[in-house]
């Protein structure tokens, strides 16, 4: 299979700025956003949940977005595409607390990322693409295989059992690994760091890379248990999930099959309760 194939082209009149400082630039748009959310919800405890989710674009579009600086070298007009993705995970974070309703918003994300990257030919090729059915079906079928052997383990292991309330804050999570969270770790470390890995080294090598960045990305997430029992099974658990999604996007060529896997991991993930 050939992929990744054609170079990213840039015109003698548009040379990419420097990609070092397009990072600092993306870094501190990043860091006052985060920081900016931060503020508004220790300051302003009634506007807690706009806080999080400004704070929370900050993070998923400040990883979109490295994602997009290092796919095209940093192409001038890089800003505008950046802009649009975080603004649309910002909405999509406001909605995940708007209850049920909130998740039908929840696609526009990865809509807007999509049709940034399909308008430029050379992200084409990082797998923004359609997929077959099969390899769909197959994502979803190893994702809740992986899920369902996480509820398994951890109720026989360590106790956790399957909530069965809190409707509204399940879907809202859900949202979130649909609009945010799935979306920012599939884009940045198996469509673009995957891809560029892939291209320069063997199968094996650029899996393990960008599934071990992944997964130290999701150990710095201070949502995630902090007992050493939670972290092995991140690492474990997570370890294994980029690696199934890094064959699926070697097998069907597109990003599709690994983010439903993700998503079917995480809808299982989201039900665990100590």
């Amino acid at each position: 299979m050939l992929l990744l194939s054609a170079p990213f082209e840039t015109t003698a009149a548009e040379r990419p700025r420097p990609l070092a400082t397009a990072v600092i630039q993306l870094g501190a748009a990043a860091i006052a956003v985060i920081g900016i959310g931060l503020t508004i919800g220790r300051l302003l405890p009634g506007a807690g949940v706009v806080g999080d989710a400004i704070a929370g674009a900050g993070v998923h579009g400040g990883l979109i977005g490295l994602g997009w600086l290092i796919a095209t070298e940093a192409t001038p007009g890089w800003m505008g595409p950046v802009a649009r993705i975080a603004g649309a995970v910002l909405v999509v974070l406001i909605a995940s607390h708007l209850g049920p309703w909130g998740v039908l918003a929840s696609m526009l994300p990865p809509a807007v990322l999509w049709w940034e990257a399909r308008r430029r030919a050379g992200l084409r090729m990082l797998g923004v693409c359609g997929t077959r059915l099969s390899y769909a079906l197959a994502g979803l079928t190893a994702g809740a295989f992986l899920g369902g052997h996480l509820l398994m383990t951890a109720a026989l292991t360590f106790g956790y059992h399957v909530q069965t309330g809190g409707v509204r804050g399940y879907l809202g999570a859900v949202t979130y690994d649909v609009g945010a969270n799935v979306l920012s770790a599939e884009w940045l470390f198996r469509g673009v760091l995957f891809s560029l890995l892939w291209r320069r080294f063997a199968f094996w090598p650029a899996a393990a890379l960008s599934t071990a960045l992944a997964v130290v990305r999701y150990l710095m997430d201070p949502a995630l248990p902090h007992s050493a029992d939670a972290r092995a099974g991140a690492i474990f658990y997570l370890g294994a999930l980029g690696l199934v999604a890094c064959g699926l996007r070697a097998w069907s060529g597109s990003l599709l099959p690994g983010y439903f896997a993700a998503l079917a991991f995480f809808v299982a993930y989201r039900t665990l309760a100590p």
